[in-house]
């Protein structure tokens, strides 16, 4: 490297990652202030010095579309944030969530399926009133005791039918009944055939992604055996390991199956937080997703431990 070059190198570095003055490069490398504007001037017309202004739409469409190459779903939908303040990204990632939702929606005539928790309860309250025609909202599962509103199927169900001028369809049946005659019975009842009919044949499923607090949510009320340890996290009460493996924690439960998922349209998860990335690279890994809906810095945390995995 010739003396000029390797001039044009050193102020650089004291100016553009130093943040020295041309005054104090001037002082440290015994020129003039005029001289160092010079080479800085040169450096860029050198390529030593290539200023990158990111837009950050399109950071978020490649990061997008890395989620979608690494784990083979259909689509990602990343919600640009300013800072990373959590609670700032969820609100974000859940409007950015309704608009993408309702332009599926809007033309009226689907089967749209809905999960629980607070993500989805959050999604739920931030859609706008509108009137579509001929769309029906059904839960993915019976209900449970649970108290907490996010968790009450029925009533997350009803919520958003009436947020979207829709029909609603209840779950009249427990998520995991007393007993496997009480299962076998409900199985038989036509409340539980109409809704397993419409699990069949889902065009837009809702869901949320849950991370290890919601095991400890269903194995206090259901009792825990020994694959709770290897499980991450859940879609729907369908709970997986960091692989994607679904573990079958429970038995005789009455909700959509995976396959239901699988073969849905279109399933759509929501989901964002540093506490749930290690449940969506699970849940990515399930096969049960076609579109994530998150924030960039949740976006970003989801492909570097991608990447630690894989080396």
């Amino acid at each position: 490297m010739n003396i000029q070059k390797k001039q044009m190198q050193e102020a650089a570095i004291l100016y553009y990652e130093k943040k020295y003055t041309q005054n104090e490069i001037a002082s440290v490398m015994n020129l003039s202030r005029q001289t160092v504007s010079k080479i800085l001037n040169d450096a860029m017309k050198e390529n030593i010095v290539e200023i990158k202004i990111h837009n950050p739409e399109i950071t978020c469409k490649e990061l997008e579309q890395e989620i979608c190459d690494k784990f083979g779903i259909k689509t990602a939908v990343v919600c640009g944030v300013s800072n990373a303040d959590e609670s700032l990204c969820l609100l974000m990632t859940v409007k950015k969530a309704a608009d993408y939702i309702y332009s599926l929606i809007e033309s009226g005539n689907k089967k749209i399926a809905i999960s629980w928790g607070r993500t989805v309860e959050m999604l739920i309250s931030e859609f706008s009133k509108s009137i579509t025609v001929g769309n029906t909202v059904f839960p993915l599962f019976g209900a449970t005791d649970q108290e907490q509103s996010c968790f009450l199927s029925n009533e997350l169900a009803r919520s958003f039918a009436d947020k979207i001028g829709a029909k609603v369809k209840y779950a009249w049946f427990p998520y995991r009944p007393d007993s496997v005659d009480d299962w076998k019975l409900f199985k038989k009842t036509s409340y539980y055939k109409k809704l397993n009919d419409l699990w069949t044949d889902i065009d837009v499923a809702i869901v949320g992604i849950g991370n290890k607090e919601i095991i400890q949510t269903f194995g206090g009320i259901f009792g825990y055996n020994e694959k709770c340890i290897s499980a991450i996290g859940d879609i729907s009460t369908h709970f997986f390991d960091e692989d994607g493996n679904i573990l079958d924690l429970y038995e005789n439960t009455l909700c959509a199956e995976r396959d239901n998922l699988k073969n849905a349209k279109e399933t759509i998860a929501v989901a964002c937080g540093k506490d749930k990335t290690e449940a969506i690279v699970g849940a990515l890994r399930t096969q049960m997703i076609d579109t994530l809906i998150t924030d960039e810095y949740t976006a970003k945390k989801i492909l570097s431990a991608m990447e630690k995995k894989n080396k």
